[in-house]
Parts: structure tokens; C-alpha cells; sequence
């Protein structure tokens, strides 16, 4: 039977991992022995934080990126590290080491329910989470001066509640972007894209919800002592409509990747291209883009670029074999690009994607030798094109091989030696053969 704490094979993802288990364990050895009275004297509490944050974490958000995030999961994760007093119930009187306890026991079973499904639980970004709400317990329970915490000083009678407030969300705050900076370190050694690409595409896209997620946790801790725990789910209701705003977001940019995937399958359909040519190729771009440390707006547009790149073929009258155009004539090449591009240009929102793929054939030397402004776009596309247009979408290594050797002999006169490089490590790295199979802004 697969074990749902299965070990990642990856070194950051293991080291966030083996930190997760290490902090609980340390938390553990400290106040381990108060567990019993925690779940005496806490159990409707207990029942209500571990159900919230397990249900939270089954209900994943799929931001544009691919990329899931779990902000109903953080932010009832938060409120146990913050929550004092709660009306009709004893005082929240606990270590930061039961607080991880609880969160574990929590993510634990959602990670068993994501199992059960098939769907991977993501063991290192949940360890991340709790490293995050562990920092946060101790910051607000633990630290404070001459001994005065923040957890304590919600409960003192005529203390500046404003005050509170903003401490604890500075506390959030930090909480949360420490687990999205271990969330970016595990998925930048897995798309083998640069650290600091990861760490900002994580901070821009989770913007709106981060704030949301950093507010939510004291909202709950300021509520509780005069709702009692209906302040976890009353303090939510912001966050889920935020949630849904962000949901509606994300499947409408599915749905226009959808709508220019179909359009993308014209040259294929009309014989004009090999099958999977365009998505191979958006595949390989996109991958090739994320090693360059390209933000994920750019790769979006890129993708859609590297799918669409060959639409202007529909206009030849005799199709290209194969539909190689890296084999065909420099001026078919700008005239399949510029008719393309024209086509394209009738979707006002798509001007970016259009001027990637007319400026897809310019050679680089341009750029070099009169400083053409040849968009990085156009650069990755014209390489990737390249590359599959000479493998003809296979995975045998002397194909591979022989292509990566063509496309060097133009190295800094037909393609950008950056690019080339990157594609180099791309294909080192990845199989081939797969592009056309995985999610191309992924997870």
C-alpha cells in the first residue's frame, strides 16, 4: 500500500519536510505530556479547527499558473495559533507545539482523503504550512516584551484592540509569506526555474488572497470571545467570496486557453502541421521560459503564442512537409508569421501574443548586430519550433541529438544563445516525449 507521507526524492522538498517533522517533533517533547487535558478541556473546540482546516484543504483553489493554493486551510490553520478566549468555552490555552499538533492531525486527513482520491496531497507544501502556522503560534503566544505577548494581551480588559489587531496580522503576514517562500523553493527545484522567479510569481499571484488570509486568522481571535466558535466560519464568509471571485478568474483563463488550443488544431486538421505539433511546442516554450525566470504573465502569453505560432499556414496553398517551417524559405517564414500575426490581431486582447509570433522568425543576429527589440517571446518560440520541427515530435536520442547540434550550428546568428542554452537543459532534464501530455503552466 502507498504510504500518504511517501518521501519526495527532491532535496528542498525533502529538507521542508524533514523541517516540518522536526519542529512538530520539538513542539511535542515540550508539551507532549498536556495533550490529554488539551482534548479534555478543548474537544468542540478541537473538532470544529481540525474539521475547518481539513475541509479547507480539500477545497483547493487552481490559480491561472496551475500552480494550487489552500487559503481556507491557512487561514482557520491561523486562527488556532492566535484564538484566546472563546465565549461558552475554556480559555485556548495552549503551546505552540499542540497548536502544530492540531494543525498536523488536521492536514493529515485531508492528505489521506486527497490520497484516497488519486490526487496528490502535496506532503512538502503542507509541511511548509505548518512550519508558517508553527512561526505564527510561537511569535504571537511565545514573544513579546517584558513577557507580554500578543496572545495576552487580547485578553486584557481595556487594551488597545487596534493594536492587537495589527500585531497579529504582522504576524500573518509573516507567517504566511514564509510558507509561500518554501512553497516557491519546492516548485522552483521542480520546474528547475530560477528561486527568485518562483518567490515573485507566488507573492504577485497569491496577492489578493494573502491579504485576505493574513486578515481572516485575527478576525477569528477578536470575534471568538463574543461569538465563540461561529467566529471561525463568520470571519470565512470574506475569504470564501474572495475564494470564488479568484475560482471564476481562474476558469475563465481556462477557458480562453481552451478556446486557443481548438483554434490551434486548425493546421493540423487542414494537414498543414504534424499532430501535437503546436502543443509540443507551447510545451517546450513554456519550460524553456520558466529556466529563463520569466514571471507567469509572460509565460501565459508565450503559451498561447507557441500555440498559435503556426496558424498562418492556412493560407499556403501548397502545405509545407511536414509543416517544418524551419525547413522553408526565410521570406515564407515571415509571410506564414505576419499572416499569423494578422489573424490573431483580430482579438484585441491578444496584441502581445501577435507580436510574438510575427517577430518569431526575425534571426537573432538582428537583435545582436543592429538591436532589433526581437521580443524574449519570439526567441523561445523561434528554438522551440525549431527544435520539433527536427525531431518531428520524437524522443529518440539521436533525433535529440541531432536537432540540438543543427540549432547550435546557428547559435548567435539564427537563435539566441540564452534560449539555446535553456533548451539544452530543458531537454537534458525532461522527456520529451511527454511535453505535449503534462499541464503547461503546472502546479
Amino acid at each position: 500500500m502507498t504510504s500518504v507521507f511517501r518521501l519526495p526524492s527532491r532535496p528542498v522538498a525533502t529538507t521542508v519536510l524533514g523541517l516540518g517533522l522536526v519542529g512538530l517533533g520539538l513542539g511535542l517533547a515540550g508539551s507532549g505530556s498536556r495533550l490529554g487535558t488539551l482534548i479534555a478541556t478543548h474537544a468542540p473546540a478541537l473538532v470544529v479547527f481540525v474539521g475547518v482546516i481539513a475541509v479547507g484543504d480539500l477545497f483547493r483553489l487552481r490559480m491561472p499558473s496551475g500552480r494550487e493554493t489552500a487559503p481556507l486551510a491557512s487561514a482557520s490553520a491561523l486562527a488556532v495559533a492566535f484564538v484566546g478566549t472563546i465565549n461558552g468555552e475554556a480559555v485556548f490555552d495552549i503551546d505552540p507545539g499542540l497548536v502544530a499538533l492540531v494543525v498536523t492531525v488536521a492536514l493529515a486527513l485531508a492528505a489521506a482523503v486527497h490520497r484516497a482520491q488519486h490526487r496528490s496531497p502535496g506532503v512538502p507544501q503542507l509541511a511548509a504550512r505548518l512550519l508558517g502556522v508553527g512561526l505564527a503560534a510561537v511569535l504571537a503566544r511565545e514573544v513579546g516584551p517584558e513577557g507580554a505577548t500578543l496572545w495576552d494581551d487580547q485578553a486584557l480588559e481595556g487594551y488597545a484592540r487596534g493594536l492587537v489587531a495589527v500585531g497579529l496580522v504582522g504576524v500573518a503576514l509573516v507567517a504566511i509569506v514564509v510558507e509561500l517562500v518554501l512553497v516557491s523553493a519546492i516548485r522552483a527545484e521542480r520546474q528547475r526555474s530560477p528561486w527568485t522567479a518562483a518567490v515573485r510569481d507566488e507573492l504577485t499571484e497569491a496577492a489578493p488572497l494573502t491579504l485576505a488570509v493574513v486578515v481572516t486568522g485575527p478576525m477569528v481571535a477578536l470575534m471568538a470571545p463574543v461569538l465563540g466558535l461561529v467566529a471561525l466560519p463568520a470571519a470565512l464568509v470574506p475569504l470564501v467570496m474572495a475564494y470564488a471571485a479568484v475560482g471564476q478568474f481562474a476558469r475563465n483563463r481556462a477557458t480562453n486557453r481552451q478556446l486557443i488550443a481548438t483554434l490551434s488544431v486548425l493546421t493540423e486538421e487542414g494537414g498543414y502541421t504534424r499532430r501535437l505539433h503546436a502543443e509540443r511546442v507551447s510545451g517546450l516554450a513554456v519550460r524553456v521560459g520558466r529556466v529563463l525566470g520569466l514571471g507567469d504573465r509572460e509565460l501565459r502569453d508565450i503559451e498561447y503564442a507557441a500555440l498559435l505560432h503556426d496558424l498562418g499556414q492556412i493560407s499556403l496553398r501548397d502545405p509545407i512537409p511536414d509543416g517544418a517551417t524551419v525547413l522553408a524559405a526565410p521570406a515564407d517564414q515571415r509571410d506564414i508569421a505576419a499572416e499569423g500575426a494578422r489573424i490573431i490581431r483580430r482579438a484585441e486582447t491578444l496584441d502581445v501574443v501577435a507580436a510574438y509570433v510575427e517577430a518569431q522568425t526575425t534571426p537573432y543576429r538582428l537583435v545582436r548586430e543592429l538591436g532589433e527589440p526581437v521580443p524574449i517571446g519570439s526567441r523561445i518560440i523561434k528554438c522551440a519550433n525549431a527544435f520539433d520541427d527536427l525531431t518531428q515530435g520524437s524522443s529518440d536520442p539521436a533525433r535529440v541529438t541531432a536537432a540540438l547540434e543543427r540549432i547550435h550550428l546557428g547559435l548567435g546568428y539564427e537563435y539566441d544563445p540564452d534560449v539555446v542554452d535553456a533548451l539544452s537543459r530543458v531537454v537534458e532534464h525532461s522527456s520529451v516525449g511527454r511535453l505535449a501530455e503534462e499541464p503547461l503552466l503546472a502546479r
